[in-house]
Parts: C-alpha cells; structure tokens; sequence
C-alpha cells in the first residue's frame, strides 16, 4: 500500500469540474480542517479489490422497488430512535450506510480510506459546496427522499432563514425532519411524498429549489411522474446527487464493475438521457453535469446534475 495522499484544493475542483485555482476560500478552510487523507492502492491490490466486487455482486443485493419500502421504513426508525435517544443530537442523523466502508472509489481507482469515515467527511465538505453553489438563493429548498434529513439540518445550519419541507414516504423520516424544527429552532417541516405517486395539488412556493441526494436511485427507470411533478411546478432550480449510469465508461474495467452493479439493483436509469432531450427541446437549461468519480467500493452515489426549467 502506498504512503498517505491527502485530497487537497486542486483534487476538489478536478472532482466538481472547477477550473485550477478556483475553489472558494470557505471550502479551501474545510479542507484544511479536516484532512482527507487516503492511500492509493497499487495493482496488484487493484485487481484483488475488483475480483472481491465482482464475486459480492454475483453473490447478490436486492433491487430496488416498492418492496422495500419497510426496509426504508425501518432504516429511518432506527434513526429516528437514535435521534431522540441522543437528545436530538445533529451527528445521530448520519446514516450509517455513508462511510461505513474504508474502500472507496477514487478517480477511476479503488483506495482506501484513512481518515474516519472518509465518505461522509468528503461528502460534508461536498455538500456545503453544492449548497452554496447552486442552493443558496432559494426561498424555499424541497428536499424530496430526505430520510434522515441530515442533509436538510445541514442546510439549515448554512441558511437559517430559509424555509425547507423535507419530503420522505417514510413516517420516521417525517417525524425527524419535524422534530428539527421543534428541538433545533430550524425551519424544516416533513411531508409525505410518494415519487410513483405524486400529489398534484402540492404547490412550491415562489422562487423555490429542489434538491434530491441518492434517493431518486430507488426509482430505477420509474422517474417519469416525478419529474412531470417537478417540471409543472417550475422551481427555479433542480439540483440531483444521484448515481448517473450514463456518465460510466463500460470500457474501463472500474467503471464496468459499477454498471454491473448498478444494474443488479435496478438504479436509477434513463433521467439523464431524458434530461438531455429536454434541453434540446428548449425546455430546460444545465447548470452543471458533473460526475464526481468518487463513491463507495459498488459504484457512486455523488454526481451531480443540476437545471433550471427554461
């Protein structure tokens, strides 16, 4: 195994496809603040990690769908339980399930994690970029499939005067974006959303945003009467974090692997391609399709694609 890399300023903007020496002053200090150390792996491990994902995807994982919504409903209990057994402790709303592996994809290459949790702190520092990037401006962020809503109480911290529903099929995870409110002052409410059924009657409020974080996955190729949703109602913005299929290259070995495993379970599929038709047709605008190459061992959660209706 190699020595210690540490993913500095020059690494961040090459993930979130900014030009050199341009990555903001506030982002540069949680650089600083927490180091993200990791170590490269060199081939022959290389190879070993891939075999070892190849063999785990044979083995099997569920597919997405209806259901496992008691999976969701349970996961988000479980946190909820967490959350009021900490006494409504913020750090209780990570999920488990982000950065709970040291291997991690990296730039086209398996590494591994050597700072704690190495996911979730990219992913934090990832965030409050993305928030102030495309979400600051909002009168309202929508955050639809927010689960733990640990997402929403971060931005809530970054933006306190900003009004936010958090969105979930998952009582617990209504429960939790409403106890945010009641225990931490933030204006966060929760509201039950369906994506293979959205409410109509629904309305955003003026000059609104919506933001969704690996949760559109779990719709696979039934994103349609989510975004008709979305698109009647006009926000001003849409930002994803979702793993984007189209963006892997099935030419590289490390790449073909996540297909693999994207496809096993069914993910999310064809927004993208559809996205694209859509801007051609005059009827939205891109502010940014960017994939990250990071994620964890199976494939990557975090790339980003951000438009507005037109």
């Amino acid at each position: 195994m190699s020595p210690h890399q540490r993913l500095g300023q020059r690494e961040f903007e090459v993930a979130v496809g900014l030009p050199a020496g341009t990555l903001d002053e506030r982002t540069k200090t949680l650089l600083e603040k927490t180091p993200l150390l990791y170590s490269p792996l060199d081939d022959a491990a290389q190879a070993a990690a891939r075999a070892k994902v190849a063999e785990d995807i044979d083995r099997g994982f569920t597919v997405v769908g209806e259901h496992r919504a008691s999976i969701w409903r349970d996961a988000w209990q479980d946190h909820l339980d967490d959350f009021v057994k900490s006494g409504h402790a913020l750090e209780a709303l990570n999920p488990r399930f982000v950065g709970g592996t040291a291997l991690l994809r990296w730039q086209g290459a398996y590494v591994e994690g050597v700072t704690e949790r190495f996911e979730l702190a990219f992913l934090e520092i990832f965030r409050d970029w993305l928030f102030r990037t495309y979400l600051a401006d909002a009168s309202h962020l929508y955050e639809f499939g927010s689960g733990s809503a640990f997402n929403v109480a971060a931005y809530a911290k970054l933006y306190p005067q900003t009004a936010i529903t958090a969105l979930d099929w998952a009582p617990a995870a209504v429960t939790i974006a409403n106890l945010l409110g009641e225990r931490h002052g933030m204006k966060i409410a929760g509201q039950r959303f369906d994506f293979f059924a959205p409410e109509s009657g629904f309305e955003f409020a003026p000059n609104s945003s919506v933001l969704t974080m690996c949760a559109l996955e779990q719709v696979g190729d039934r994103f349609q009467p989510f975004l008709d949703f979305i698109l009647a109602k006009r926000p001003q913005r849409v930002v994803h974090v979702e793993p984007m299929l189209e963006l892997y290259d099935s030419d590289l070995p490390h790449d073909a692997l996540a297909i693999r495993y994207h496809r096993h379970r069914k993910y999310l599929t064809g927004l993208l391609p559809h996205l694209r038709s859509l801007e051609k047709a005059g009827t939205i605008r891109f502010l940014k399709v960017q994939r990250l190459k990071f994620g964890s061992r199976f494939h990557e959660c975090f790339s980003v694609v951000a438009w507005e209706p037109v």
